[in-house]
């Protein structure tokens, strides 16, 4: 009679010790998570990001293996960055160790090639986790929104404009050009030779005129040295 009594006993503190421990290792608060920028933003065809979380004291199982990844999901898609795999102190790795009882903090950074519909999204953490061989559910934690595209909007405006195809109107030689009838006399002709002789005439009376006005000059010396 005892035994009866005593196996339901036993089999109920057992699941009730499982039950304890999956609930240490459940649902983790967004409290726990900050992520920078707040809102994610593309530059240069990348979505950066720099997510610094941490696991409450007395969570982290001392033979767990968590496995996180951060996930930017949008309507009809969604994009992995780099995980993170953390362990428990009686793991035997090379990941970072969590305390049980104090917890622990870790950074991770990560990025997504941008897409145009990640302009509606939200920033997902996700878990993997283990204890021994068994497998334990820690539901997705949302910690971000984004994407705010105003660079890469501003890219394609600029690559997508038609420039301009007209010549340019600057000149560093501007070329003139002017038309100009040169005469050609010809020496034969009547009137020709009359003009000529006119050229001649006028010239000898102005040679003439400026003798008679070197001589009248030179008598006014002349009379000015005689007075004197």
């Amino acid at each position: 009679m005892t035994k009866k009594l005593y196996l339901p006993f036993l089999m109920a503190m057992v699941v009730a010790l499982m039950t304890s421990c999956s609930k240490k290792m459940g649902e983790l608060s967004s409290d726990y998570f900050t992520v920078t920028p707040q809102v994610l933003e593309a530059v240069g065809g990348k979505v950066p990001a720099t997510i610094n979380g941490k696991f409450p004291e007395k969570y982290f199982n001392k033979k767990a293996v968590v496995e996180v990844t951060p996930v930017l999901k949008w309507n009809g898609g969604e994009a992995k960055g780099q995980s993170a795999v953390f362990q428990g102190e009686k793991v035997e790795g090379n990941d970072q160790t969590i305390s049980y009882k104090m917890g622990g903090s870790y950074t991770m950074k990560t990025s997504f090639d941008y897409v145009p519909e990640m302009a509606k999204s939200e920033l997902y953490l996700e878990f993997k986790a283990t204890i021994g061989k068994k497998t334990v559910t820690i539901p997705a934690v949302k910690v971000a929104d984004g994407v705010i595209s105003t660079s890469e909007m501003l890219e394609q405006t600029l690559g997508s404009a038609n420039p301009a195809n007209g010549d340019d109107a600057f000149q560093r030689i501007i070329k003139e050009k002017h038309d100009a009838n040169i005469i050609v006399l010809d020496p034969t002709s009547q009137r020709t030779r009359q003009r000529i002789k006119d050229c001649q005439r006028i010239r000898q009376r102005s040679e003439e005129h400026k003798r008679s006005c070197q001589q009248e000059d030179q008598q006014h010396r002349n009379l000015r040295i005689r007075f004197s």
